[in-house]
C-alpha cells in the first residue's frame, strides 16, 4: 500500500455522513461533502473500540461532480470477525492530485442492526443493548449482574475494569443467525447461550439470564487479570471453572451437580483438562467438575487464591509451581485432597477392565435415561435441596462402572440453554438406567443340564397323559 502522507490533513466542507448495518453482515457508510480540488482517490478509516485494537482503512469509489459522494463497507464476519455490539471510530480521507489531504471528522458507529428497535440499560460498570425483551427483565437483569462485578474483580486482583457491554438477544435463534459461526452440531444443539469477546470488553447472549452474564463477565475479568504473555499456559479448567462457580458465588449448586457423576466414577484428572472437550457428551462433566473444583478451592483457601494463582502464572510459573506457592502442594495433591472429599481414589489410579467387572453378573435391564437440559440439573436438583452443602458421597467402588445402554439416542431438546454452555443430552447413573435384581427380585440361576431333564419329564407326562386320553 501506498506511505500515508505526514502532514496535517484538511477537514472538509459541509459534510453529511449516513450509514446502514446488516446485522451479523456488513455495515455500509455513505458521505457527501465538497473539497475545492480534484480528487485522485479515498479511504476509509476504521478503528474498532477495545483492548489494543488498530485501525486500518480501505480504498473506496467515490464520485465528483458539484460535490463528492463515497461509500465503504465494513465486513464483521470476514476476513475479521465483529460480534454485534461492536462499537468503531471511522473517518473518510480524500486525496488530490496535488497530494493534499482531505478527511472528514470521526463518527462512531455500532455493529447493531438498524431494522430493531433497541434499547439500553446502563451504569458506569454496565451497558445491555437489547431488542425483543421485556424492559422489566433487563433492568432485573443489570441490577443482579452488575452489584457482583466488583467482588469479581476484587478475587481475580483486577482494579482497573472498564464498562462492559452485553448485547442481549431475545432467543437463542437469533443469537445462532447473527452469532459467530460455529460447527452444525453445536448449532444443532444449541449448546452455547452466550460468548465472551475480551479484546472488545463486550459479551453476546441468547436470553436474559443472570447466570450466562455472570459467567461471560467473569471471563472478561479473568482474561483482564492475565497481563503476561506467559500466562498463556492456563488451564481451561480454571478458567471455565472460576466463570462458573461465580455464577452463584457458592459452591451448592456445584455440589448437587457433581454428586452423581461422583457416583458414575467418571471423574477425569485435571491434568488432563487443559482444554474443553470436544465431544458432546463429555461437556457437561468437564464444566461440572471444574466448577466443583474451583469452588473447593475458594473455599478452602479464600477466592483471592485464584487471584493469586493468576499474579504466579502471570510470572511465567506452570500451574504445579503456582499452586505449590498458593496452596502448599501441586496440582495432584490438591486434587486428591479434593477426591478424598468425595471418596474419589486418588489420581493415578488404575481403572479395571469393564469386561473383568461384567464377566458373571446377572442380567440387567436398561431403564429409562434423563434428559439433562436447561441450567444442568441433576436427578437430586428435581427432587429437592440437599439439607447439607458439603457432599456426603456414597463409597465408590474401584471396580469400572456398569456400562452406558446401547439404545437409540434420544432427540435433541430444542429449548434455549440458561448457562454458557448447555449440554442437551442424557447423562446416565446406575439409579436411573438400570435395574439391578434385589434379594427379593433375584432371576433364577439355571443350569443347561436341568434344562435338559425338566424337558424330558414334560415330555414323559404328556406321552402318558395322551395314552390315559386314547383308553
Amino acid at each position: 500500500s501506498d506511505p500515508i502522507s505526514a502532514q496535517s490533513p484538511r477537514p472538509t466542507d459541509s459534510e453529511y455522513v449516513t450509514h446502514q448495518v446488516v446485522l451479523g453482515d456488513k455495515i455500509t457508510l455513505w458521505i457527501e461533502t465538497e473539497i475545492d480540488a480534484e480528487i485522485k482517490e479515498a479511504r476509509l478509516w476504521v478503528r474498532p473500540h477495545g483492548e489494543e485494537t488498530i485501525p486500518n482503512y480501505s480504498y473506496v469509489e467515490f464520485t465528483q461532480d458539484d460535490s463528492i459522494e463515497a461509500s465503504g463497507e465494513i465486513d464483521v464476519h470476514s476476513p475479521s470477525y465483529f460480534p454485534p455490539g461492536t462499537s468503531f471510530d471511522v473517518r473518510f480521507e480524500f486525496t488530490s492530485v496535488d497530494g493534499e489531504i482531505y478527511t472528514s471528522d470521526t463518527y462512531v458507529v455500532e455493529h447493531l442492526g438498524t431494522s430493531h428497535d433497541w434499547r439500553r440499560v446502563a451504569d458506569e460498570r454496565l451497558e445491555i443493548v437489547y431488542y425483543d425483551v421485556s424492559d422489566r427483565s433487563i433492568q432485573n437483569l443489570h441490577t443482579q449482574t452488575s452489584q457482583k462485578l466488583p467482588e469479581i474483580a476484587a478475587a481475580l486482583g483486577v482494579t482497573d475494569i472498564p464498562r462492559f457491554r452485553a448485547v442481549v438477544f431475545p432467543n437463542v435463534r437469533e443469537l445462532t443467525i447473527h452469532g459467530p459461526r460455529i460447527s452444525q452440531a453445536a448449532t444443532d444443539g444449541h449448546y452455547f447461550g452466550g460468548f465472551a469477546y475480551d479484546e472488545y470488553n463486550l459479551t453476546i447472549m441468547s436470553s436474559p439470564s443472570a447466570t450466562v452474564l455472570t459467567h461471560e463477565l467473569t471471563h472478561l475479568i479473568f482474561d483482564r487479570a492475565l497481563t503476561s504473555p506467559y500466562a498463556a499456559s492456563v488451564p481451561a479448567w480454571l478458567n471455565e471453572g472460576n466463570a462458573s462457580y461465580w455464577e452463584t458465588g457458592n459452591r451448592d449448586d456445584a455440589i448437587r451437580r457433581f454428586r452423581p457423576i461422583a457416583r458414575s466414577g467418571d471423574v477425569t484428572e485435571f491434568a488432563a483438562m487443559n482444554t474443553v472437550p470436544g465431544l458432546r457428551k463429555d461437556i457437561n462433566n468437564f464444566y461440572t467438575q471444574s466448577t466443583d473444583f474451583v469452588g473447593y478451592l475458594a473455599e478452602n483457601y479464600g477466592p483471592d487464591s485464584i487471584g493469586r494463582l493468576l499474579v504466579e502464572m502471570n510470572n511465567g510459573n506452570q500451574i504445579d509451581d503456582a499452586m505449590r506457592t498458593i496452596y502448599g502442594a501441586d496440582l495432584e495433591q490438591i486434587e486428591n485432597q479434593w477426591r478424598r472429599e468425595w471418596g474419589l481414589p486418588p489420581a493415578g489410579t488404575p481403572v479395571e477392565s469393564p469386561s473383568n467387572f461384567h464377566k458373571d453378573i446377572v442380567p440387567t435391564i436398561p431403564g429409562l435415561p434423563t434428559i439433562q437440559t436447561g441450567t444442568l440439573q441433576t436427578q437430586q436438583q428435581r427432587t429437592g435441596p440437599e439439607d447439607s452443602p458439603k457432599p456426603t458421597p456414597e463409597p465408590i467402588p474401584t471396580s469400572a462402572p456398569v456400562p452406558e445402554p446401547t439404545a437409540p439416542p434420544l432427540p435433541q431438546a430444542t429449548v434455549a440453554p440458561q448457562p454458557t454452555v448447555v449440554l442437551i443430552t442424557p447423562t446416565f447413573t446406575r439409579e436411573e438406567v438400570y435395574f439391578v435384581p434385589g434379594p427379593d427380585d433375584e432371576w433364577p440361576q439355571v443350569k443347561p443340564s436341568a434344562i435338559i431333564v425338566f424337558a424330558l419329564i414334560g415330555l414323559g407326562v404328556a406321552a402318558l397323559m395322551y395314552r390315559r386320553m386314547r383308553t
